[in-house]
Order: C-alpha cells, then structure tokens, then sequence
C-alpha cells in the first residue's frame, strides 16, 4: 500500500493534499476583487438573517449586525460595548432622522459606499454621518453637494426652490468647515442670483460682510461695465465701417 506524503512539524503531521487546498483556497481569494467584499455585506442590509440588534425609526423596525456597526463606526462600537443601555438591549430607538436617511447611512456602513438621490438627501446623510461621527461620509456628502452645486448652470440655480443660505447654517451646526466655507464662496460668487432670494436676508452680519467683499460681480466692474455701455451707445463711438 502506497503512504502518503506528510509534511512533520512539531504539531501534527499535515497531509500535502490538505496544503494544497489550503493554497488553492487563497489563491481563490485573492482573484476575488474588492467590490467583492464591499458587496458581499449587502446581502445583510436590512435583512433579519443573523441580526442581533433591531433599530426602530419612525414607527418601522430596521435589522442590523452588531459586528459590522462595531467595525464601522467607533460611536456605535462605543455604544454597544460600554455602560450604556444600547449595549444590553435588543430594540434601539433612533432620533432625529428618517428611516430613508439612517438605512443610507447603514448602507455606507456595509459597503462603504452611498448614492444619494440629491442635494437635501446628501444633507440628511451628512447630518446623520456628523451624529455616529463617521467623517468620510460627512466629506463624500460634502463633495456631492459641492459637484452638484457647481454643475448647475445659472438658470437652474435662479429657479430651484433649494435655501442656499439655509444650507450653509446646517453645515455650519454640524461641523461640516469645507461645505459651510465653499457655500459662502458660492454665493458670493453667485451675487447677481442670490441676492435677488428672500433668504439671503437671512444671512448673518458677518457672512453679508463677506459675501459683499467678494462678490461677484464686483461694484466697480458693474460700474465700469455701466459706463463702457453708456460709452458705445453714445455719438462718440460710431461704426468706422459705415
């Protein structure tokens, strides 16, 4: 009868057969790309299999898994393992934010990713990131904003029903310094549009002081702009080719 080949080490002996499965399975593992894992944990989002804790929002239950909001999220990891009354119950009652908003915020958790429909979406996520202090996901939603607000051509912008002004003042109640600093430029740099808003009235002394000192168009260009009109239309400019 023909043995088999062992490998001998101080432990048991390991049958070459089983390495080569060993290798075989790794091997496999690394040709999986990444949004494999980022995707795989989708499969649980929202979903009772396995769940060990259920949040209640808004009248409705939401399932989730204490190992992937403890890996995730240091507030939650905190939360669930500290002297708190979350740690030891089952149903966590959440506040402050939508059942829509609070699943996008656990679909980033599972796979670190988030698409939101828009502008007051990617506001209400980033609210929500700002409260479990998740800070990628307050500067994704920050970098949304800024690129949906920046692609918008300046008849969109003079017809949305979106305050700009009551944009800013949330960024700048949760923190968000990069989005509440580029908004003010934005308006700023948006005068002629903005200012025409019932809701710009509504900024502070401080922020009307800036937005005055950089606006644009300046004073002294609509001035120089008014008299170089005034200049063309008068008898001294005429048409040399008539």
């Amino acid at each position: 009868m023909r043995k088999r080949a062992v490998l001998f080490t101080d432990r048991q002996p390991i049958p070459f057969l089983k390495i080569n499965c060993l290798r075989n399975c790794k091997t496999y593992q690394a040709r999986k790309p990444l949004w494999f894992y980022n995707t795989s944990l989708k499969f649980f989002l929202n979903k009772p299999m396995l769940a060990d804790v259920v949040f209640e929002i808004q009248g409705t239950t939401v399932p989730a898994h204490r190992a992937i909001l403890v890996a995730r999220c240091e507030v939650m990891a905190a939360m669930f393992n500290g002297n708190y009354m979350e740690a030891k119950s089952v149903l966590i009652p959440v506040y402050g934010v939508s059942k829509e908003t609070f699943l996008s915020f656990l679909e980033y958790l599972y796979t670190d990713s988030c698409c939101p429909a828009g502008i007051f979406q990617a506001m209400c996520l980033l609210i929500c990131a700002e409260m479990y202090q998740v800070s990628r996901l307050q500067h994704i939603c920050e970098l949304f904003i800024i690129t949906q607000l920046q692609s918008m051509p300046s008849r969109e912008l003079a017809s949305m029903n979106l305050d700009i002004v009551d944009l800013l003042k949330k960024a700048k109640f949760h923190h968000s310094d990069c989005l509440s600093t580029w908004l003010l430029h934005f308006i700023a740099t948006n005068y002629l549009i903005f200012s025409q808003k019932p809701e710009f009235q509504d900024l502070s002394v401080e922020e009307r002081s800036f937005v005055e000192k950089h606006r644009w168009p300046s004073n002294m260009y609509l001035k120089q702009l008014a008299e170089y009109r005034k200049y063309i239309h008068s008898r001294k400019c005429r048409c040399l080719v008539m």
